[in-house]
């Protein structure tokens, strides 16, 4: 750890006397799990229709791939919180929902700031704001697209919709009054809301960045493929047939050995009847897949549009870009259709880092395999901007990964942290999730040999000597102290 305290200095100072502050565009997704192209083992075989591999072989997103090629593809990282809410207040305040006590959605969890009593530690945009940097925050970064703790003048303000007026793909009595729906909408691309946050954010990216202006810190939100799965038209024309489509990762005793208390957390949704309508039905399985690729598509359709608006505008060669999901999504593993759940498909998430053309010295188009955490992205752009302060960087939880982005091999013994609500964490390192419940039950699988967690391994700790290694190495990490609630056991997630 020395050897890296010393190389995370060294590369501080070089960041920091760069000879021009650099700007920054920060991306947030929602609800995208690992399923994009430079994610995906496409030699990976389809088993009775299924997925075997990573990622889906039928994932189209070329603007996501083309960041990867021009960056750091971090292939092992994690959110703070399978939960809108509590991961987004997480990776925009450096801080776990252990230390914030944000765990759920519900609105009495809504982020506010100082989120931490007695602490100095402002929102990630506040902290860019205060050094200088002009702050523009479009769509949804913090949840609920209730945005306005993170500064920024301009602010574009939108919520997800428009939404038709009747349900399109989902029967109206299964559906109402929740948000669950799939289709093919709006009819005018132009309406479609990803569409307008990307072309706002470019207007601003395209504006002459003149001799002493200061730099810009630009963050917005892309909502697909968030529920309701509604993209425009095109994206399901060329998305894979439903017969056609793969379905995620299944097996009919797959749930056999995961403890009581994980099965209840699972069923903790406020669409439940919706839930049960794409989970027991393979036909309706099919469509909210075909659907979930199609939007996500058309959110990298917008992305595009807004990578090619820096790459032609005066900014090009000196803006760091991060690019994120909040969390993953199940789509029929483990039984599950949505997310809040302490699994790989929930917490895994696509996380690229691309530094500033000008810094040609740096790794482009290569792998991470190291666990990270999404409250890394905060102590990693203030390090890059040379904004370094230990009054406030003390209280973060998040670690910067510039290391990581000079040498993407280079060791790492911390591992990524997902809390889900209260009292149930799950721990991640290169090769092995442990993950222990409110209740004391606990979980361990071997990632590497078995991507999809079928297997449970605990019944083996104590007679496989290699698997309490394991354990003895990984619990210490789960959290000892949770701040805010901590007798918060239950919520309802949308």
């Amino acid at each position: 750890m020395k050897k890296l305290f010393i190389l995370g200095v060294a590369l501080i100072g070089v960041f920091a006397h760069a000879a021009e502050q650099p700007n920054v565009l920060l991306i947030a997704i929602d609800d995208l799990n690992d399923w994009i192209g430079c994610l995906t083992d496409k030699d990976a075989p389809a088993d009775a229709g299924h997925l075997t591999g990573q990622g889906h072989p039928q994932a189209s997103t070329p603007n996501m791939d083309r960041l990867a090629k021009r960056g750091v593809l971090f292939i092992n990282a994690h959110c703070q919180a399978p939960i809108c809410r509590p991961s987004r207040t997480s990776f925009m305040s450096g801080l776990r929902p252990t230390t914030s006590g944000i765990y759920a959605n519900r609105p009495q969890y809504d982020a506010k700031a100082p989120l931490k009593p007695g602490s100095s530690v402002p929102w990630m945009t506040r902290r860019f704001e205060q050094a200088g940097y002009d702050v523009f925050v479009a769509g949804k970064i913090l949840h609920g697209s209730r945005n306005q703790p993170l500064g920024g003048t301009p602010c574009f303000k939108t919520g997800q919709g428009p939404y038709p007026p009747e349900k399109l793909g989902v029967p109206a009595e299964i559906a109402k009054p929740s948000i669950w729906d799939i289709g093919a909408y709006p009819e005018n691309e132009e309406d479609y809301t990803d569409l307008r946050i990307a072309r706002w954010t470019a207007r601003n990216i395209s504006k002459p960045h003149k001799t002493g202006d200061n730099p810009r810190f630009m963050a917005l939100g892309f909502y697909n493929p968030h529920l309701p799965l509604f993209a425009p038209k095109k994206w399901f024309d060329v998305a894979p047939s439903k017969n056609d489509v793969l379905l995620g990762a299944a097996r009919d005793d797959d749930m056999d050995d995961v403890p009581e208390i994980a099965k209840r957390i699972n069923t903790r949704v406020s669409f439940m009847k919706a839930h049960r309508w794409a989970a027991d039905n393979e036909e309706n399985l099919r469509l909210t897949t075909q659907a979930y690729l199609a939007c996500t598509s058309a959110m990298d359709g917008a992305l595009g549009e807004l990578i090619d608006a820096l790459d032609n505008s005066d900014m090009a060669g000196n803006t760091w870009i991060v690019v994120f999901s909040d969390h993953g999504w199940h789509l029929g593993e483990k039984n599950a259709l949505a997310k809040q759940t302490l699994w790989t498909r929930s917490t895994r998430v696509p996380m690229i880092i691309v530094p500033p053309k000008r810094m040609k010295d740096m790794p482009r188009g290569v792998r991470c395999d190291r666990p990270v955490e999404l409250l890394d992205v905060y102590p990693t752009l203030v390090a890059a901007a040379g904004l370094t302060s230990k009054k406030t960087d003390e209280h973060l939880d998040g670690l910067s990964l510039l290391p990581w982005l000079v040498s993407p091999a280079l060791e790492k013994d911390r591992p990524a942290i997902t809390t889900m609500y209260a009292h149930n964490h799950s721990v991640v390192d290169t090769r092995y999730r442990y993950t222990r419940y409110a209740d004391g039950s606990e979980e361990l699988y071997d990632r590497q040999s078995d991507p999809h967690e079928f297997g449970n391994l605990m019944d083996r700790v104590g007679v496989q000597p290699q698997l309490k290694a394991v354990v003895e190495k990984l619990a210490p990490w789960i959290p000892k102290k949770e701040a805010g609630k901590p007798d918060l056991v239950d919520d309802r997630v949308h």
